[in-house]
């Protein structure tokens, strides 16, 4: 069964290899088609579908935007997306510029705790722009957490993700773009209950929501059929992807999450549906 991998970052956003040695590690897996979806920033897709091309393999593009819901952050899959849409410009402009105000606020708290980073000591984690991860990278990696007197304020002050939309506005930032919108692992949103209800995601499916994520490392096997079960309850597709980051822990590695074919199949339905809207 030919399998997909619609949920994959690169040094673009938060991930640890290019998008050509992405492509190519997929080529090397037999994946028949590949989403590059980094965080709120589409510059990869580029260089992702050249080397898509040379290798035969389907590229989705796609990204990852950070939102705000119900006083939580989510994250809102885009998939067949028109990357140089003005109104999707504008919105990571501003996320952009956002993360870089987020960053700054944190490496001035981690000097006031007396372990001063500077922007240059985040470039090791081959990211295009220092940003959250990149921070807690960075301070796990530097031995910072058993330094610092107050080492949960900072560690906190790097994991919170500024938000420029609401997840309904990402939502309908999708369908101007073109695209198809997925909401990304939902069983992270809340840890302690991983099942989020059909009545709590109405405002999304009101506003258009397309799919749910079901396959993802951050799912048990229960969570993720429960999800599935859910999206065909609804009415919406079912899809996933290994959130791979890079060549690290097996079950973060691409591909790892067996998602069907069908699911891209499915998201191609929507697509086509959708263009004939008036």
């Amino acid at each position: 069964m030919a399998t997909v991998d619609l949920h994959v970052h690169t040094t673009w956003s938060d991930g640890r290899l290019t998008p050509r040695e992405v492509i190519q590690e997929a080529a090397k897996l037999g994946l028949s088609a590949i989403a590059v979806t980094d965080h709120d920033v589409v510059g990869g897709l580029d260089e992702a579908a050249e080397a898509a091309a040379e290798v035969g393999i389907d590229l989705v593009p796609a990204v990852e935007l950070t939102a705000g819901w119900r006083g939580r952050t989510v994250h809102m899959l885009g998939y067949f997306i028109d990357p140089y849409h003005v109104g999707l410009q504008s919105a990571l402009a501003r996320a952009e510029a956002a993360s870089r105000t987020h960053v700054e606020a944190v490496l001035e708290e981690l000097a006031r705790q007396g372990e001063p980073l500077s922007t240059e000591g985040l470039d090791q984690y081959r990211t295009r722009y220092p940003c959250g991860a990149s921070l807690v990278l960075a301070m796990v990696e530097r031995g910072m957490l058993r330094r610092l007197p107050e080492p949960w304020r900072a560690l906190r002050m790097a994991a919170a993700e500024p938000r420029v939309l609401s997840a309904e506005q990402a939502i309908e930032l999708i369908h101007q773009a073109g695209g198809v919108t997925a909401l990304a692992h939902p069983g992270k949103i809340n840890r302690r209950e991983p099942h989020v209800s059909p009545e709590a995601l109405q405002s999304l499916l009101e506003a258009g929501l397309d799919g749910l994520e079901a396959w993802n490392v951050a799912h048990s096997l229960d969570v993720r059929d429960y999800y599935r079960a859910l999206a065909d309850q609804l009415g919406i597709v079912a899809t996933g992807g290994s959130d791979c980051h890079g060549r690290g822990r097996p079950a973060l590695r691409l591909g790892s999450q067996n998602v069907p074919s069908q699911a891209l199949d499915a998201l191609r339905e929507v697509r086509r549906f959708s263009s004939m809207r008036p």
